[in-house]
């Protein structure tokens, strides 16, 4: 189906994207993304790569006196989000992307991973024969998929039908439920189906998951999903059994991504269980669209729920804990620009995750994503980060994404300079600490039951 033109109602006055934001004002040639990690991340999560064969072997990348297993491909590359098979890369300056594997959804990609007896590296390779400039490749890290995605648990459950790990972070979804699927109310692009909707899974079986990631991954916070239930609690009730035990047993930092509960009550005690980060994505900041495309959150919840829910969160939580995604692609950068400053103005954090379409549910063929030039999306991000400073939020609970360019990385879309160490103490830009969240928890907990008891919960 075909969208009327954008419009935003927030603010009278539209926000425009600064022209020449872009790092020393250089055009985005293809020498120019390799020779930065952040276009290249970005270029590499929208267009996908292509791999030599056997170029992905794990013998060929195992340390050394290790026991590598054969399999090529297959061994290093999974399916990610009912979509496509992607692979974990390291760029230059430690930076994470999930790339897909070039096919019908990335088309033929100009980028191609070959390797030799110095590594894995990435070429500027149009195909079809394209003349092209030749440009000095750059060298990557091939990262293996983590032990999780091979193992069961003692139940027989399978990990990789639990969740993924992205850099640092493993995300989880021990409620594959939402009422919206497989009726008019479905988000357009949400590839789940009525099949995945059945099945709850024991607090044994996440709490064993953690453990086997753990013993072969560095990770750092546990990220737990949840769609719409029925219900006035937005999921929280359904995962708190799940959040009380992860803390009850391990130290490490809980995120949860859910929908805004009815009343704020539940923020509260959302944070009173254990939750360290909470994300409500609102996805789509265009009030037209957002109900044209996310019809279930709009009619259900109302747009103006997330904001307000948003708003409150970020009293609660640590500043910059709050996070609502924005999906790029989806609405004009015009309106995603206005959605960054609503946010900004509310404390929330804005993550701008790339449109990626999803097996059976590519809104391409509907007109409803949108195509953009790579120098609006690079603006896009820049704009982000200058904006982020400008409020001084603090970046550090989301680092080391693979599969999205997180506002930390908005850095390489304006020229600046990662801050030294004293620089990232000073400014609150350190990694989360568990031992200080969990600190500041319970100096807010009697404010907190307080809360709880005045509202019956």
């Amino acid at each position: 189906m075909m969208l009327r033109p954008y419009f935003v109602a927030e603010s009278a006055a539209m926000a425009s994207i600064p022209p020449g934001i872009v790092e020393n004002g250089a055009e985005c040639t293809p020498r120019t993304i390799l020779s930065n990690p952040g276009f290249l991340k970005l270029e590499l999560m929208r267009r996908g790569i292509r791999v030599e064969q056997d170029c992905l072997d794990p013998a060929a990348f195992a340390p050394q006196g290790s026991r590598a297993s054969t399999g090529g491909l297959s061994a290093h590359a999974r399916n990610m989000f009912g979509n496509a098979t992607d692979v974990d890369l390291i760029l230059p300056e430690g930076t994470w992307v999930t790339a897909p594997l070039s096919n019908h959804f990335t088309h033929p990609s100009p980028y191609l991973l070959r390797r030799n007896d110095s590594g894995c590296w990435l070429h500027w390779d149009p195909p079809f024969g394209q003349q092209a400039e030749v440009i000095p490749p750059v060298c990557v890290q091939v990262v293996p998929p983590a032990a999780f995605y091979t193992r069961t648990t003692s139940t027989g459950l399978p990990l990789a039908r639990l969740g993924t790990v992205h850099g640092s972070y493993l995300a989880l979804s021990p409620i594959a439920q939402c009422s919206f699927v497989g009726t008019d109310d479905q988000c357009h692009f949400c590839s789940l189906t009525t099949k995945a909707t059945d099945e709850l899974v024991a607090v044994d079986d996440i709490l064993e998951a953690i453990r086997i990631v753990r013993d072969t991954t560095k990770i750092d916070m546990v990220y737990l999903s949840v769609g719409h239930l029925s219900g006035s609690d937005g999921g929280v009730r359904a995962l708190e059994p799940y959040i009380r035990a992860i803390k009850k047993h391990f130290d490490i930092l809980v995120a949860m991504d859910a929908l805004p509960p009815e009343h704020n009550a539940w923020i509260d005690r959302t944070y009173a269980m254990g939750v360290d980060s909470l994300s409500y994505n609102l996805e789509i900041f265009d009030p037209w669209r957002f109900d044209q495309i996310c019809p279930g959150p709009s009619r259900r919840i109302g747009r103006q729920r997330f904001l307000d829910a948003l708003e409150y969160a970020a009293t609660v939580l640590p500043a910059g804990a709050v996070i609502c995604h924005l999906i790029v692609g989806l609405e004009s950068p015009e309106s995603t620009c206005n959605g960054i400053d609503a946010l900004l103005t509310r404390k929330v954090m804005p993550v701008l995750p790339i449109f990626r379409p999803f097996r059976g549910r590519d809104m391409r063929e509907t007109d409803e994503a949108i195509e953009l030039e790579t120098q609006q999306i690079f603006d896009l991000y820049g704009y982000l980060y200058k904006k982020v400073r400008q409020h001084k939020l603090p970046m550090s609970w989301v680092q080391n994404i693979s599969v999205v360019t997180t506002p930390a990385e908005g850095r390489f879309f304006v020229g600046a300079k990662r801050p030294g160490l004293l620089q990232r103490l000073v400014g609150g830009e350190r990694r989360p600490s568990v031992m200080l969240s969990d600190w500041r928890r319970a100096l807010r907990v009697k404010e907190v039951d307080d809360s709880l008891k005045s509202s019956g919960l």
